[in-house]
C-alpha cells in the first residue's frame, strides 16, 4: 500500500502522486486506453510508454517549479486514471495538465468532470491563475469536455505524433480569477494565436 497522501479528491476518487512501484499499474492503465493513442497519435502504447511518462519533464526551454506523475484510484484501491500536472509553465501561475485520462470504465459516469473540478480547487488554492492544456484536433469528445470546463482556444501548432505522422494541436486556456486572456499572452507569447514559437 503507498502511504503518499492524497492531493485531493472527488466523490468517488482519490488522487495522489504515483510512486515508482506502480509504473507497471500505470502501464497497464495506458494499455487499457489504447484507444486515446491511436487517435492521437496513430499507436497503440509502447511497452515502456509508463516508465518514460513517469520520469518525463518538461522540456528545457520552458520554465515550470513543480510537476506530478499522479494516479486517481477507485476505493478498493484499483488504478482509474492519471493526471500530469506541471505549475508554473511558462509563468508564474500556468497550471499546465499535460495528460487527463481516465479508464475506460470511468468514462460517461460524470468522473471526468468531478476530476477536473477537483483539480481547478486544487490548483486555484495553490495560486494557479490559468489552467493550460493542449488537444490533438480531432478529439471530439475531449474537445467538447474542455469546453464545456470553460476552456478557450488560443493558438495551434502541428506536433509529430508517435506514427511519425503530424498532427494538429490546440493550447486551450481557463482563466481563474480576475486573470484575464490578455494578460497570460502578454507573459506567454509562445501561445498567441499564429505564434511560430516552440
Amino acid at each position: 500500500m503507498n502511504d503518499m497522501p492524497a492531493l485531493f479528491t472527488t466523490p468517488r476518487l482519490t488522487v495522489r502522486e504515483l510512486a515508482a512501484g506502480e509504473v507497471p499499474a500505470l502501464q497497464a492503465l495506458l494499455e487499457a486506453c489504447s484507444d486515446f493513442y491511436v487517435l492521437v497519435g496513430g499507436l497503440p502504447p509502447a511497452a515502456n510508454e509508463a516508465a518514460e511518462m513517469f520520469a518525463e519533464r518538461p522540456p528545457e526551454h520552458l520554465s515550470w517549479t513543480r510537476h506530478w506523475c499522479a494516479g486517481a484510484f477507485e476505493p478498493d484501491g484499483a488504478l482509474a486514471g492519471v493526471l500530469l500536472v506541471i505549475a508554473d509553465l511558462g509563468t508564474p501561475g500556468c497550471w499546465h495538465t499535460a495528460l487527463f485520462l481516465l479508464h475506460p470504465r470511468q468514462r460517461g459516469t460524470g468522473a471526468a468532470a468531478e476530476l477536473h473540478a477537483a483539480l481547478e480547487a486544487w490548483a486555484r488554492a495553490q495560486g494557479a491563475r490559468w489552467l493550460r492544456l493542449g488537444v490533438v484536433v480531432g478529439n471530439e469528445r475531449a474537445e467538447r469536455f474542455w469546453r464545456r470546463c470553460g476552456y478557450e482556444a488560443l493558438r495551434t501548432r502541428p506536433v509529430e505524433a508517435a506514427d511519425g505522422s503530424t498532427r494538429t494541436t490546440t493550447a486551450m486556456l481557463k482563466c481563474l480569477g480576475d486573470a484575464g486572456v490578455a494578460e497570460y499572452l502578454e507573459r506567454v507569447p509562445r501561445d498567441q494565436p499564429g505564434s511560430t514559437l516552440p
